[in-house]
């Protein structure tokens, strides 16, 4: 069982329609038949695989959004294609588009897919298309595409003074079909609506967004440029912005702030929309210098950790989901790393807040010892060579970022703050070992995803839930870190 978003889904979708009065400058005869001004609106999207296939990346274009008005003209809401990675969206959701819409009634809307590509691990004792078992496969399956909703609360009416919000769900067990074909499962989740007054307020949070700044930062905004999605972010900054690890960057302001953004430089940064068009920064984590990238992966498994032995080295193996800028890896593929003698092993701040995060002896990531399937990495791109289809990356650094990870809570433990996950991904159980529960230790200012909310903030027995945070290879079963959590409600 492995599931992303809201429901017992793969993909969910998260669309918002913001109306801030009129602040676009264009106008358009509206379905109401008025000539208003557009209404901007956002899309967001967010992501949940068949029985004993892990789903590691899982990357489309969405090349259209439209709406249809009840009088039979169409709007789009999307200006230009943007390539999607829902494999790590069971927590987090990624930026489509802001477009202006006018006011009016709409009985649908149509979502048009373009390439899909498709990598995973199969445990499923069974080929999976031409994917053996027991092994990572990058898969390029054909999509059925357009996909059109028109179920509740369709239709919808989008009015001047007013904020909008549709969240969809996209089922990847059902969207899933084999390994040569994706047919979307889309279901709408809710319909939020809010007044024009607390349009300033924020519509939707947009985490671990990576790129490149573009351009020196003038006054208090930056310009990131998203590699995977083609997007470039107009991002602000404000006094409760956190800057993170940029020490490694030679920074030696303290607080760090603005003035340590540079450019080339590689960020990984936590987005505000509000719909006004600027995105506000919350968090804002160094990654690597100008001139240097960055690569993100899961690990799949772990084949040697260096030991006193000479020539002794650790290898894993993992499925690359974001490169930073392109370093000639394709995104979704299967990489063999060999980690360098001496080489450093981090933790990311990503899950750290102002209160220090956490610190415990018991969470230990400094050596190949401490490497776990199921673990997002960050590695720097030494030698890259390829032979015989295996492609092998050499690093000398090595980053825990934190993992995805959704199961079946099968306990709760009140006085320490924990919770035990199992039902979880087939990645984890059908490694060697298998991992087959992870302990969760939440922190202090715990989110709840989505409008959950929780006396104790923990969720209940037999629950089944999507938490992020820091995987560590502890002793008895894995800790995961975490002050992220999203309950699935109607699994």
């Amino acid at each position: 069982m492995w599931r992303t978003s809201f429901l017992m889904m793969a993909l969910a979708t998260s669309l918002f329609l913001a109306a801030c009065g009129g602040s676009t400058n264009s106008s358009s005869t509206s379905p109401m038949g008025n000539s208003v001004p557009m209404t901007p609106m956002i899309l967001t999207i967010g992501d949940t695989p068949p029985s004993g296939i892990a789903v590691l990346f899982l990357e489309a274009v969405i090349t259209k959004a439209t709406l249809q008005a009840s009088d039979g003209t169409s709007v789009p809401i999307m200006s230009t294609p943007v390539e999607v990675e829902f494999g790590h969206l069971q927590t987090d959701r990624a930026f489509l588009s802001l477009a202006g819409v006018p006011p009016g009634t709409y009985k649908s809307i149509t979502l048009e897919f373009g390439d899909v590509t498709l990598t995973i691990e199969n445990h499923s004792m069974a080929l999976f298309g031409t994917c053996l078992d027991n092994t990572a496969c990058e898969l390029m399956p054909t999509v059925n595409s357009p996909i059109v909703l028109s179920s509740a609360p369709f239709p919808i009416t989008i009015t001047k003074n007013s904020v909008v919000g549709l969240k969809m769900d996209l089922d990847v067990n059902a969207s899933v079909l084999s390994g040569a074909m994706v047919n979307p499962t889309v279901t709408i989740q809710s319909l939020i609506q809010r007044d024009e007054s607390e349009g300033n307020k924020e519509i939707e949070e947009v985490d671990e967004v990576d790129g490149q700044v573009s351009a020196a930062p003038m006054g208090n905004s930056f310009t990131l440029m998203n590699e995977q999605s083609g997007q470039s972010f107009n991002i602000s900054v404000d006094t409760n912005t956190v800057f993170q690890d940029f020490d490694r960057a030679g920074c030696t302001v303290s607080p760090a702030d603005l003035t340590c953004v540079k450019a080339g430089q590689i960020l990984d940064v936590d987005l505000s929309a509000s719909g006004m068009g600027m995105m506000l920064a919350k968090r804002v984590e160094f990654e690597e210098d100008a001139n240097k990238e960055a690569i993100k992966g899961i690990i799949t498994s772990v084949d040697s950790v260096a030991t006193s032995a000479p020539g002794s080295m650790t290898k894993f193996h993992m499925v690359v989901f974001n490169e930073e800028p392109a370093a000639g890896i394709s995104e979704g593929s299967p990489v063999v790393v060999t980690v360098q003698t001496g080489a450093m092993f981090q933790v990311a701040e990503a899950q750290m807040g102002e209160d220090g995060g956490f610190s415990s002896s018991s969470f230990s990531f400094k050596s190949g010892t401490d490497l776990l399937v199921g673990q997002n990495v960050q590695i720097r791109p030494g030698t890259v060579s390829t032979s015989e289809s295996v492609t092998t990356v050499t690093t000398d650094l090595v980053r825990l970022w934190p993992s995805q990870i959704t199961g079946n809570v099968m306990s709760v433990d009140m006085s320490n703050g924990t919770f035990v996950l199992n039902q979880l991904s087939p990645l984890l159980t059908g490694a060697t070992p298998a991992v087959m529960q992870i302990t969760v230790d939440t922190l202090s200012g715990m989110t709840m995803m989505d409008g959950d909310s929780s006396s104790s903030g923990l969720p209940a027995v037999n629950s089944i839930v999507s938490v992020k945070g820091l995987l560590f290879n502890t002793s008895g079963m894995p800790t995961l870190v975490t002050r992220m959590m999203r309950q699935h409600h109607g699994d």
